[in-house]
C-alpha cells in the first residue's frame, strides 16, 4: 500500500471568481457572473491560464448572453492579465439589456438556448494550447468549436472552427479531449462509449462505439428518479490508462421534497434569499466522478463513487460542475470546478487518493458498496489520515485557501447577483474585443429544446 505523507493528505481549494473579477470595471457589474472555469499550467512558466464561463444576465432565470474570460494567473493566483473575447463589449458598458427575473418557475438550461459559447475547456494538444467550447450556429444546433489560444495577446490565434460536424447531433457539449497515439482524440459520450479521432482539419471518425452493461445497470438503479452519466473535463495519462472526470445528474423533478435530506444547511449558506428559494425549487442534483479509460480495451474499466468538492459558502450545493484538471510535478490533480453555476473553484488533490477510490467497475454494487456521498474524499482522507497515524480533525485536511478576509469574499462572490445588489455603473475596460471571425453574441436569447449538461 502506497505509504502517504501528511501534505498528500490534504485537500485544499480556493475560489477563484474574486480574483478574475478584481479591477475590471466590467466584471463587477451587478449583472455578470463567472463560473466554469477551466485551468492550464502555461509550459516554461510558474503561471496559469484560465479560460472562464462568462455570463450577462440573469443565471437564474437563463436570460442572457454567454462570453469567455481569459486569464493567467501567477503561482499564488494572482491576476496577471485578462482579455474578455467574443462578446460585443459595448453591451457589458452600457448595461442596457433587461433580463427576466425569477419568479418561482424554475428554469433549467435546457428549457433556453442562449448566444455566445458555453463552457470553455483548455487542453494541451502538441505545444500549443487549444480552447473547446460549445456554441449556437446560425441553424439554432448547438456545436463544438475548437481553437488555438495566443497566450501572449489572450486571444484566438485563428477564428474557431467547427469540429467533427458530421459526427454531430443537434445538440453537442461536453466532450472530453486527449491524445492518443500523437492525434487528437474527443471521447464523445460515457454511454455508449463513444471515441472521435480528430484530424488536422477537424475532420473526425468514430472510432469507438460500445454499449456498457454495467454502467447501463448503475444508471437503472435509481428507480423512477432519472438518472444520467456524462462526460465533463480533458483526460490525462494515468498509468497505461487514461483519467477523466465525469459528472451524473439525479432528476427528481416530481420529488422536490428530497431537497429537505439533500440541502438541510441550505438556510445558513452566504446564498441570497433569492438563490435559497431557487435550490428549495430545484429539482437536479449534480455530481462527479472520476473513471479510468482503457484504449486497448475500448472501455471505461473503474469508476469512483459519485462526489462533489468543498464549497466554503455552503455546506451542501445542488449544483456542482468539475471542469478541467491537469496533474503537476508533485503528483496532485489540479480541479477547475464550479459550484451553484455562480462561482469558480480550483482544489488539489493527490493522485494516490483518486487511485484509491477507483472501483474495478465489476465489483460495483449500487446501494451497496457505492453511491452518491457528496462528502466522499474528505471522508476518505479522513480514512487515510487515521491509517497512516496521522492528525485527522476536519480542519486538518480540509484547506480554503485564501479566505482571511471572508467578508469581502462572502460579498463578491454571492453577491455579485442582481438579486442582492441594486448598485450598477457604466463603466469601459482595457479589455480588448476580439477581432476574430467568431460568432458575434446577440442580445436576446432563442427557446430551445436542448437538454442541459
Amino acid at each position: 500500500m502506497y505509504k502517504f505523507k501528511n501534505k498528500e493528505l490534504i485537500l485544499s481549494s480556493i475560489s477563484i471568481s474574486p480574483e478574475i473579477r478584481k479591477g475590471n470595471t466590467l466584471l463587477t457589474n451587478k449583472d455578470i457572473t463567472i463560473f466554469n472555469s477551466s485551468l492550464i499550467p502555461i509550459k516554461d512558466t510558474t503561471n496559469y491560464l484560465i479560460a472562464s464561463r462568462g455570463w450577462y444576465g440573469n443565471v437564474r432565470s437563463w436570460d442572457g448572453i454567454n462570453f469567455v474570460v481569459l486569464t493567467v494567473f501567477n503561482k499564488n493566483y494572482k491576476k496577471i492579465n485578462q482579455n474578455i473575447i467574443d462578446v460585443d463589449l459595448s453591451l457589458l458598458e452600457e448595461h442596457t439589456l433587461k433580463f427576466k427575473e425569477f419568479k418561482n418557475r424554475i428554469v433549467v438550461h435546457q428549457k433556453q438556448a442562449s448566444d455566445g459559447p458555453e463552457d470553455p475547456r483548455l487542453f494541451y494538444y502538441k505545444d500549443d494550447i487549444f480552447i473547446l467550447v460549445n456554441e449556437l450556429d446560425d441553424d439554432s444546433k448547438r456545436q463544438m468549436y475548437l481553437a488555438v489560444i495566443d497566450v501572449d495577446t489572450l486571444n484566438y490565434k485563428i477564428p474557431k472552427t467547427l469540429v467533427c460536424e458530421y459526427q454531430s447531433t443537434n445538440f453537442e457539449k461536453n466532450w472530453g479531449p486527449f491524445t492518443y497515439k500523437n492525434k487528437l482524440h474527443m471521447l464523445y459520450d460515457i454511454n455508449p462509449l463513444k471515441i472521435l479521432e480528430v484530424d488536422g482539419q477537424y475532420n473526425c471518425k468514430m472510432v469507438i462505439n460500445k454499449s456498457d452493461k454495467k454502467i447501463s445497470e448503475m444508471v437503472k438503479s435509481f428507480g423512477d428518479l432519472h438518472f444520467h452519466m456524462r462526460n465533463s473535463s480533458n483526460l490525462i495519462k494515468f498509468g497505461k490508462e487514461y483519467l477523466g472526470i465525469g459528472h451524473a445528474v439525479l432528476d427528481y423533478k416530481q420529488d422536490t421534497n428530497i431537497n429537505k435530506y439533500l440541502i438541510p444547511a441550505l438556510a445558513d449558506s452566504d446564498y441570497s434569499g433569492t438563490d435559497k428559494d431557487y435550490f428549495n425549487r430545484f429539482f437536479k442534483y449534480y455530481l462527479g466522478f472520476f473513471y479510468t479509460l482503457d484504449m486497448n480495451k475500448q472501455e471505461i474499466t473503474k469508476i469512483s463513487p459519485f462526489f462533489q468538492l468543498p464549497s466554503k459558502e455552503s455546506k451542501q450545493e445542488l449544483i456542482f460542475f468539475p471542469t478541467s484538471f491537469y496533474e503537476d510535478k508533485d503528483n496532485f490533480l489540479n480541479i477547475s470546478y464550479s459550484l451553484g453555476d455562480n462561482r469558480s473553484y480550483i482544489c488539489k488533490l493527490h493522485r494516490e487518493v483518486v487511485k484509491a477510490s477507483l472501483y474495478n467497475k465489476e465489483n460495483i454494487d449500487v446501494h451497496m458498496n457505492f453511491n452518491i456521498n457528496p462528502n466522499y474524499y474528505l471522508e476518505l482522507l479522513r480514512t487515510l489520515r487515521i491509517m497512516n497515524n496521522l492528525p485527522h480533525s476536519l480542519k486538518d485536511y480540509n484547506i480554503f485557501v485564501g479566505t482571511k478576509n471572508r467578508k469581502n469574499m462572502k460579498k463578491s462572490v454571492m453577491k455579485q447577483s442582481k438579486y442582492m445588489s441594486k448598485s450598477g455603473s457604466k463603466s469601459k475596460s482595457k479589455s480588448k474585443s476580439s477581432k476574430s471571425k467568431s460568432k458575434s453574441s446577440k442580445s436576446k436569447s432563442k427557446s430551445s429544446k436542448s437538454r442541459r449538461r
